[in-house]
């Protein structure tokens, strides 16, 4: 039996693929598993009284729970969709001396035994949950699965699939307007063809999708845009006007901020009523954010958390107060609760939602600017003085803290959001180490870094195990070249050939104290060989200690390794174990 963790940044389609696993058993097509059962976490967020394993599979189907009985417990898998949505907290601590299927838990411990194989370690079950989630998990879980979103290919293949008369078009406009980045990630792809369906947006707007608040905020004027165009061609008198749709945005704001806050998962149909919203406005005007009404007839679901963060994060950019900003920041990131906040969206706020509000944090640093403009509709916003003064310090003050990588990659991407090269700047020059280590980073993560560190000479930069790629690398080109010491690129998986001109990234070697690179792990071929050998043999090149195992460099890339080994007097230490030399390779090596 497994435990299998799946993983990926909001909006990489974790769920997608749960319910396609589903799908795929219930049509009969997965030979892997006589029975799936799917359960979210926004189900098991329902659950407020102590139950048991039978009593939950009951609950789920009525003669669910006899599939535990299957001769091999292998045939089955549970998928717990959504871990980031959980509202309790795992309680690995639990030492009840009963762990079978009739004992009733608090559902975070019941979860937390499954986890652990307390409970049921006989079957397969796998758990999808986003990063930042994943600290002091990955010990319980068979293997780790990272979704990296679409590469170009894929993402010709979506627009194709999705617009087939417009998939060149709009492929083209992909490329032109370098958003491939974002594309790569399926949510985005979808909005980025819902904004370009309903013709709403300007093409200087979307010539700016630059940032995912960016990319949220367009994607929410194109829908209601949409809608009050609709209903203008339809002659339909109800107020529709842009005045009253930015009131009602607001409104499913405050509403949402609220259920972020507590963990609720739906509106409620009483919420929007205390707000001065209907039922009538989510399923006519806010379709596109919202399924239709919850089978219980009094709540609506949000068609994906990023939208229920998008509404919180405008609300609180339009309503925070320049005097208030810090302390809110405080709260939001670093879980530092003032005593008597001045601010009222602090009111429900504890150190605990810290994990809870790192995206939304994202979206409400790109809406600042936004939240200082006169209508939504207006793409000219700016940041203020006072804010962006109040910004800086709260930044300069953060990182007076250590960071750990989690916390520093967070602190890149709301640089990246603002997109103010004045706050990006005044933040940079006191940044002067980045440990990313075992930190798998994404396209959009890659951007962040390069906007947030441009103009910044670092001293250590240490990416190793980050699964950068090619393109990563090629992205992160002058960063490694401003650094002034070393810098640590081990296991990034550069897939195929190594194409990189790394000999631009180093220093003459007066600058440098000792270089040290590790490259290991990385798939590197006899063309990858090739391009090392070129690197050895530049003068500038300061490497003392190469390391490359665990590569393909096969017995040509160790003659290409050779040959710059004749004219390199700097380099001291090579490593190229596991590379598939053979002997032919090893002859010229020793020679």
């Amino acid at each position: 039996s497994k435990r299998m963790l799946l993983v990926g940044n909001a909006g990489m389609g974790k769920s997608c693929i749960s319910k396609e696993f589903l799908r795929t058993w219930a049509e009969g097509k997965n030979d892997h598993y006589r029975c799936i059962i799917y359960l979210t976490f926004q189900e098991l967020n329902l659950i407020e009284q102590e139950i048991s394993v039978k009593e939950l599979l009951e609950e789920k189907c009525e003669f669910l729970f006899s599939v535990l009985t299957l001769e091999n417990p292998d045939d089955l898998l549970i998928i717990l969709d959504g871990l980031d949505e959980f509202k309790y907290d795992l309680n690995f601590d639990n030492q009840s001396s009963r762990n079978d299927v009739d004992t009733p838990f608090p559902i975070s411990v019941l979860i937390s035994k499954l986890i652990t194989k307390d409970l049921l370690p006989a079957i397969n079950v796998m758990v999808t949950t986003r990063w930042n989630f994943v600290s002091n998990l990955e010990k319980y879980f068979t293997f780790v699965c990272v979704i990296k979103g679409f590469d170009d290919q894929q993402i010709k293949q979506y627009f194709d699939h999705f617009c087939e008369d417009q998939s060149e078009s709009i492929y083209d406009f992909i490329k032109k307007n370098n958003l491939s980045d974002f594309a790569s990630v399926p949510l985005y792809s979808f909005m980025l063809r819902q904004i370009i369906k309903n013709h709403v947006t300007s093409k200087k707007a979307l010539k700016n999708l630059k940032t995912s608040s960016r990319f949220m905020i367009q994607f929410l004027k194109s829908c209601l845009g949409n809608n009050v165009k609709d209903r203008r061609r339809f002659h339909i008198k109800e107020p529709a006007t842009e005045k009253n749709m930015e009131d009602s945005v607001r409104q499913l704001g405050e509403i949402s901020y609220k259920n972020l806050l507590s963990g609720q998962l739906t509106v409620n149909a009483n919420d929007l009523k205390k707000h001065g919203l209907s039922e009538k406005d989510l399923t006519k005007k806010f379709s596109c954010f919202f399924h239709k009404k919850h089978p219980d007839g009094k709540h609506f679901e949000y068609r994906h958390t990023m939208i229920k963060e998008m509404f919180a994060a405008f609300y609180c950019a339009h309503v925070v107060r320049d005097d208030e900003l810090k302390e809110c920041l405080d709260a939001w990131v670093r879980g530092i609760i003032p005593p008597s906040a001045k601010s009222k969206l602090l009111s429900d706020v504890t150190a605990d939602h810290k994990l809870l509000l790192e995206n939304f944090t994202r979206l409400f640093m790109g809406f600042l600017s936004i939240g200082n403009s006169s209508s939504l509709h207006d793409d000219r916003g700016t940041l203020k003085g006072p804010i962006k003064k109040n910004l800086i310090e709260w930044f300069q003050d953060w990182l007076q803290e250590d960071l750990s990588s989690d916390d520093f990659l967070n602190l890149l991407h709301y640089v990246f959001e603002l997109q103010d090269s004045d706050v990006a700047q005044s933040v940079s020059v006191y940044i002067k180490n980045i440990i990313l280590f075992n930190k798998p980073l994404g396209a959009i993560d890659v951007q962040a870094l390069c906007f947030s560190l441009k103009e910044n000479k670092l001293e250590k930069l240490n990416l190793t195990l980050c699964e950068l790629g090619d393109k990563g690398m090629e992205q992160l080109r002058d960063i490694i070249t401003n650094s002034i010491t070393r810098n640590l690129l081990r296991w990034c998986l550069l897939v195929g050939f190594f194409c990189i001109k790394l000999s631009s990234a180093f220093k003459p070697r007066s600058l440098c104290t000792s270089v040290e690179i590790r490259l290991s792990s990385n798939k590197l071929s006899e063309k990858g060989g090739a391009t090392l050998s070129e690197i050895l043999q530049d003068p500038k090149c300061a490497i003392e200690k190469l390391i490359i195992g665990t590569n393909h460099l096969g017995p040509v890339g160790a003659k290409h390794l050779w040959k710059a080994l004749e004219k390199n007097s700097i380099l001291k230490t090579l490593h190229v174990y596991d590379n598939d030399i053979e002997d032919e390779g090893t002859a010229t090596m020793v020679e």
